[in-house]
């Protein structure tokens, strides 16, 4: 009967959003869009700012739970999400989620699933645990930078294993994600072609589309393993809010399955398919920004930034089609192949996301860094570096060449690099 269930829950899925993609490309290309997209993108900014809440507990919008690391987006998502003293515990360490794999990095681990839940259902179901960072030093030349390492706590379900992989991951500002879906096969193909000829081994991350079951690019999350942003955000509702939706109708709860399906009292429904579009509207359309203006230190830096290599991933050359940006006065290069790349063990986590290994990172669009470094925000997955300097000390595998054409530089020339950089 179960699998039956499924099985039809599947195939409808797959319907249901095979008619929504057709519909928003439909959208995306007509004179209406502006004015749809207006009234889609306030919509979207009262989801991204809902707070999900337990049901019949409280009022707001029912559906959280019954493992969960937030009560909304803005929890995790906030302009210029700041590193937190690695003193702190995990209630205070809000934009930070600590991804499990089991001993060989690819499958979720057998108690606590994909991440560990810091809430739970109090009186009902407990948090899976708790951790805390314990920030340790490393030594690259002269410079001094910093990586964590994660701490569990309070583990409610099991041990875990010798080998088990865990993860920090930062949840970033969302300025100028939203417009990758827009990049084509073809371009990507020919970044990887071109890049071969460099002596690089950027690769396209294949992965299985969990809605439509076929294979798919991905382009979004740090190993680019979601492959487009309605997916990226509908796994989110379920993995860190415990939002369920047609896309991933079933909560995880790999401990007490049967607790969490008894808990589960508003169906597996939580989140409607228009409100996912709308949030996905307001997330591509971000604030229109204006050009940076002609700037002689900028115009140095930029040509230390192809003279040292970066713009050989970081392409200034890959733009967003305009059609996602209805709201946006120009189209601005992503700086970004959508690639994974070996960056190296100093970087590497352990875990496995279809074709990316511990040591693969997709390629970050540097696009919209400025907003985010003014506002106070970190770098790199795990939010270990503090400027652009620490980012780019971390690179090594395929980009040690980059990391050791920047220690050539003088002082003057290394602000100059930065300085374009914290422009983008």
């Amino acid at each position: 009967m179960t699998s039956w269930l499924l099985n039809k829950i599947t195939k409808q899925t797959v319907q249901r959003i095979a008619g929504i993609r057709l519909l928003l490309i439909a959208v995306l290309s007509s004179p209406f869009w502006t004015h749809a997209s207006s009234d889609l993108k306030a919509q979207g900014a009262e989801v991204f700012q809902s707070r999900w809440v337990i049901p019949f507990l409280s009022s707001g919008s029912w559906g959280r739970g019954p493992h969960s690391n937030a009560e909304s987006c803005t929890d995790c998502h906030k302009p210029g999400t700041n590193p937190f003293h690695p003193d702190k515990n995990v209630e205070e360490i809000q934009p930070f989620v600590l991804k499990i794999r089991n001993y060989n990095g690819t499958n979720g681990h057998k108690y606590y699933g994909n991440e560990i839940s810091r809430f739970g259902i109090t009186g009902k179901l407990a948090p899976e645990g708790a951790f805390i960072l314990d920030w340790q030093k490393s030594k690259i030349g002269p410079y001094v930078i910093r990586y964590p390492s994660p701490q569990i706590t309070n583990l409610k379900f099991g041990p875990l294993e010798s080998g088990d992989a865990l993860s920090i991951r930062l949840g970033r500002d969302l300025n100028a994600i939203g417009t990758l879906d827009s990049i084509t096969a073809s371009q990507l193909q020919e970044l990887v072609n071109e890049q071969k000829k460099l002596g690089l081994n950027g690769r396209i991350n294949y992965v299985l589309n969990p809605i439509t079951k076929t294979k798919s690019i991905g382009r979004y999350g740090y190993k680019a393993s979601s492959p487009s942003l309605f997916d990226q955000i509908s796994k989110a509702f379920r993995d860190e809010l415990g939002v369920t939706s047609d896309a991933y109708p079933i909560n995880p709860c790999a401990a007490k399955p049967d607790v969490c399906s008894s808990l589960n009292t508003v169906g597996s429904l939580e989140i409607s398919e228009d409100k996912i579009i709308a949030l996905t509207t307001f997330i591509r359309n971000p604030k229109p920004q204006n050009p940076p203006e002609p700037d002689k230190r900028r115009s140095a830096g930029e040509d230390l930034f192809a003279k040292i290599g970066c713009n050989r991933c970081h392409r200034s050359d890959l733009y967003a089609a305009s059609q996602y940006q209805a709201d946006t006065k120009y189209d601005r290069p992503l700086y970004t192949d959508l690639l994974i790349h070996d960056m190296g063990i100093g970087l590497a986590d352990g875990m496995k996301e279809f074709l990316a290994g511990p040591q693969d990172w997709r390629t970050p669009p540097l696009s919209g860094i400025k907003k985010h470094l003014n506002l106070g925000g970190t770098l790199l997955h795990d939010g270990r570096a503090q400027s652009i300097q620490e980012a780019i000390l971390w690179h090594d595998g395929e980009a040690k060449d980059v990391r050791a054409n920047y220690l050539s530089l003088n002082e003057d020339q290394k602000l100059l690099l930065e300085y374009f950089i914290e422009q983008l």
